[in-house]
Parts: C-alpha cells; sequence; structure tokens
C-alpha cells in the first residue's frame, strides 16, 4: 500500500500518535518515555494554548502502520507579539525514512501556506514556552525534565527536506560541588545587605498569587528574547497546575526591591530519573507509585527558568540568585545541575555560567524554512 497522511480524528488516532515514540525509542537507552496522560491533556483541545493558536494533527500510514506523526501549528499570540507570519510544527516523530518525514511535513507546509504563513519553524511542542528544539549534540546523557530527545537521523530528515538552522539552544551541567567565583559571591552579598532588597522561596500555601507573581516577572523578564510569547494567565496557571506535583519548594526564589516583584528562578527535580521507570508512560497500576517514592532517588536538577526585570538588572540579583539556589540544592541532597534552555547568544546568560565552570554539554536546534508553493 501506499504512503498515507491522515489527520487526527478521534480517541482511536490519539492513541496511536501518544504511543508512536515506543515504537521508534524500544532499543534506545537514553530515551525517557513521557507520561502518556500529561501528552493527552497537552494535546486537549480544552487546552488555553489553543485559545490562542489553531493546529492540525497528522499520521503517516502504510500498511495499518504508524510510521510518523507531526502538529502543524499557527500562534496567533507569536505572530501578533513579532509581527510575523511564521507557522510551526511539533511533536516531530518518524521512523528513519525520507519519504515519511518528507509527507509529514509537506503536509504542515502546505496548510500553512494556504494559511498566509510566510515561514515555519520548529520543532515546538507545541511552542517556545513548552518543549522545544532538536537535540543535536548530546545524545550520550538521559534528557532531564521537559527536554526533548530524539535520534541523531532526525537532523538529516529535516536538513534534506529544505530546512536551516534558524537558532540554537544550551543545555549547561555543571557539579553542585563548584567553587562559586569570588565575585559572584561579593556581589551577592553586598546584595543582601542591602535595604531594598529581600528575598524568599516560594510560599504553596498561597499558590496562585505565587504564580501570577510568577508570570508578571516572567512576561517582563523575557520580552526581549528571541522567540518569547507572553502567555496567558489562563494558560501559565494551568501550567504551573501540572508543574505543582514536581516541585521542590527549596528551589525556586524570589527578589523583590522596594516590595516590587523583581526576579526569580525556578528549578525543578529531574523527574526523569523517576519517569523513566515508569511501565510503558503510565500511573497505573503500579507506575503512580514510582512516581510518588522515586523522589529519593532524584540526585539531578534543572533550572528551567530565571528573570530579571531590566530595569533591575544592574543590581545583582542574578548573583543572588545563583549563590542562594546553589546553597539550597546542596542541602536538599542534589549533585548536579542543568541549566536549560539558553539562547546560543544570550550573552548575559552564557558568561556567567561558564565563569561558574558550567560546560555546555548538549544542544538544541530549531530549524526554519521560506514557504513557497514549490517547497
Amino acid at each position: 500500500m501506499n504512503l498515507t497522511i491522515t489527520e487526527l480524528k478521534g480517541k482511536s488516532d490519539l492513541n496511536k500518535f501518544v504511543n508512536l515514540p515506543w515504537s521508534i525509542y524500544r532499543n534506545d537507552p537514553h530515551w525517557v518515555p513521557p507520561l502518556k496522560i500529561a501528552i493527552k491533556d497537552l494535546m486537549a483541545p480544552k487546552h488555553p494554548f489553543y485559545e490562542t493558536s489553531q493546529c492540525r494533527t497528522f499520521l503517516a500510514m502504510q500498511d495499518g502502520k504508524v510510521l510518523g506523526r507531526i502538529m502543524g501549528i499557527i500562534n496567533h499570540e507569536h505572530n501578533k507579539f513579532h509581527q510575523e507570519k511564521c507557522g510551526f510544527f511539533g511533536f516531530f516523530e518518524a521512523t528513519n525514512n525520507e519519504k515519511v518525514a518528507n509527507a509529514l511535513l509537506r503536509k504542515v507546509q502546505d496548510w500553512l501556506l494556504a494559511e498566509g504563513m510566510d515561514i515555519v519553524r520548529g520543532p515546538v511542542n507545541p511552542s517556545t514556552n513548552y518543549e522545544c528544539g532538536l537535540l543535536v549534540e548530546g545524545f550520550d546523557d538521559d534528557p532531564q525534565l521537559m527536554m526533548t530527545y530524539n535520534p541523531p537521523f532526525y537532523k538529516k530528515l529535516n536538513e534534506d527536506n529544505g530546512y536551516a538552522k534558524s537558532k540554537d539552544l544550551l543545555a549547561y551541567q555543571i557539579d553542585l560541588n563548584f567553587q562559586m567565583p569570588e565575585k559572584i559571591v561579593k556581589i551577592a552579598e553586598r546584595v543582601e545587605k542591602s535595604e531594598n532588597v529581600t528575598y524568599r522561596k516560594i510560599n504553596m500555601k498561597d499558590w496562585d498569587n505565587e504564580i501570577r507573581l510568577m508570570m508578571d516577572i516572567y512576561n517582563s523578564a523575557w520580552e526581549k528574547n528571541w522567540g518569547f510569547i507572553p502567555m496567558t494567565e489562563k494558560e501559565f496557571l494551568h501550567t504551573a497546575k501540572d508543574l505543582k506535583t514536581v516541585i521542590d519548594p527549596n528551589l525556586i526564589q524570589f527578589c523583590m526591591v522596594k516590595g516590587d516583584p523583581a526576579a526569580f528562578i525556578v528549578a525543578l527535580p529531574d523527574y526523569n530519573q523517576v519517569f523513566k521507570r515508569i511501565p510503558n508512560g503510565r500511573l497505573l497500576p503500579t507506575g503512580i507509585f514510582k512516581l510518588l517514592t522515586g523522589k529519593k532517588h532524584i540526585n539531578r536538577m534543572r533550572v528551567i527558568t530565571m528573570g530579571v526585570k531590566e530595569k533591575y538588572r544592574n543590581l545583582g540579583l542574578a548573583s543572588l540568585l545563583y549563590k542562594r539556589e546553589k546553597e539550597d540544592a546542596l542541602a536538599q541532597g542534589y549533585k548536579e545541575c542543568e541549566m536549560s534552555w539558553i539562547l546560543e547568544d544570550n550573552f548575559n546568560m552564557n558568561r556567567p555560567l561558564v565563569v561558574m565552570g558550567a560546560k555546555p554539554y548538549k544542544r538544541y536546534r530549531i530549524f526554519e524554512k521560506v514557504l513557497s508553493k514549490k517547497s
């Protein structure tokens, strides 16, 4: 039979879409199976992301077998914020077959072109506020929580279809027993003595207000970054609700300047060390037990975001957050930290990590392609 590309319709197709990675990564020792319930939640039409975006999702089928999947995305918030006509592709998975990849990507491209888009970027699952980027360097280590993983041949499948680098994202790794540079310590200690600056950990009893505080800082601190997309309050709260079950309150810090929310840092325990032990990505019947009891085995953490409002960036708040985060992480028994992802050309974020001795050990790539009727 010929290869066919079909649009997702109904629960059966959704299950095929969600289950496909298990056949692709069956023999890959570094793949971490996602929780199926989490993927289905992210793809549910009622998810707040889809209130500001339109999507179409496809399967590649041959002889009744699923060989690939993809989602086409038009993120209206992105296009409004960046004044672009840009479409995206995400959730891309495929066998090592150029025809499959070509058919999936072309299906999305044709749809985006018909909708008036000029360019396509990806992968994003389903935006830069979630998992994004194709792993192109660093295949010898398990991915950390909320970071992508894929076979090395995905890079060639994209390039063979005319996709070129748009931007690289870096992941840094560091042993938490490192010696904090004297310059950072001195700045942090000076900031700690300031009467105008206060700092504290997250208050889990006031969760919704704390998340709104975080959103205020996030949307302000990141607004000039490449690829930034402001999140609505509904979407931010939904995402935070999903993360609440894996948060270690000791790893989230706020800084205030004269009572004004100024900066924050968020790190999460690397629950991928637990998810890897959950059979078939299912919480029931035994997966929930592994999830609840597995935290004691986690010794890695990932800093997923850090932000300082622009008007406060000359006060040394970042140094204070680095110092406090290291101290609290060690006190909780964490041994290793990943800081990701960071734009390759974000000098203000890359430089202090290098000074601290962190190594860029993984590289992720966002690809793009100009759309035309011939593409």
